[in-house]
């Protein structure tokens, strides 16, 4: 108590000074308290905040499909580029090296006036087949003699069409295996696989009837076997399809969608109005 009796009045102002001061710094101590705990507070809400973004970016990035995962050697456009030496055909080396946007096919011209010719085909599509079959030989033949540089980009759209078993995908990521580890007998290989299409709606082909398809080509390696069993360029077979299916530049101009097979010629989307023969022809021009 400040009003002892006894106490002069000065002494009682002194004692009344103190208690006051005292009293001040209590309340000082505790303001710094509440505004410790209301900061402490704040940071770790931010800090959970962005620990939320965090996982919610990490999971977006992960499930979208456009990763940038690492894919097979020799197709770091997305596609493998076959060109004529001496007569024959030779695959480009390139190390496997995933793109980080929509990439352009390996060239939209050649540097010794080669046209070159670039496919975004679906191993599982009968229109692929089809343009196989009428303009493979032909192809391959330009390409020995030089005049044409074949870029291919096998991707995967019909998954839909084969019962659930994710079979375009699985023959796609099949050529991935090949392209790795056997460039020279890609076109072998993909011929088999036009040769033994399943049809749609079907169950499509079993992996073992896949490796079986890739031996027949002149595959044996046990590595591409455990590749396709592993299914080892999966999320790069989403990934590549996903850059295809969103390139506006390969389009159709007529329907205005993609489609497979989607064939360039000197980077220009071949419109269909003229054959391809006569196509390529006007463009060597």
């Amino acid at each position: 108590m400040t009003n002892q009796p006894g106490m002069s009045k000065n002494a009682r102002r002194e004692a009344a000074r103190q208690a006051a001061r005292a009293r001040q710094e209590q309340e000082r101590r505790r303001q710094r308290r509440n505004r410790w705990f209301l900061q402490g507070g704040i940071g770790l809400a931010v800090i959970a905040v962005a620990v939320v973004v965090v996982v919610v970016v990490s999971n977006m990035n992960s499930s979208s499909g456009t990763t940038t995962a690492a894919g097979p050697k020799n197709m770091a456009s997305d596609g493998i580029t076959f060109t004529g030496e001496s007569g024959k055909i030779v695959a480009t080396p390139t190390d496997s090296l995933a793109p980080k946007a929509t990439p352009s096919p390996a060239a939209t011209s050649a540097s010794d006036g080669a046209v070159v010719v670039t496919t975004y085909i679906d191993w599982s599509c009968p229109s692929c087949k089809a343009f196989e079959a009428q303009y493979s030989s032909e192809l391959q033949s330009q390409v020995r003699d030089g005049s044409v540089v074949l870029d291919i980009h096998p991707i995967a759209i019909l998954d839909r069409n084969y019962r659930n078993s994710r079979y375009s995908s699985r023959a796609a990521n099949a050529a991935a295996c090949v392209a790795n580890t056997a460039p020279k007998d890609f076109l072998a290989v993909q011929t088999q696989f036009y040769d033994n299409q399943p049809e749609e709606g079907t169950d499509g082909l079993t992996d073992a009837k896949i490796k079986s398809l890739v031996k027949a080509g002149g595959v044996s390696s046990a590595k591409v076997a455990d590749c396709i069993d592993s299914e080892k360029y999966g999320s790069w077979v989403t990934a590549a399809t996903n850059r295809a299916v969103g390139n506006e530049a390969l389009q159709n101009p007529a329907t205005g969608s993609f489609g497979t097979p989607t064939v360039l010629i000197d980077g220009k989307v071949w419109d269909q109005k003229s054959s391809l023969t006569s196509a390529i022809a006007a463009a060597a021009k």
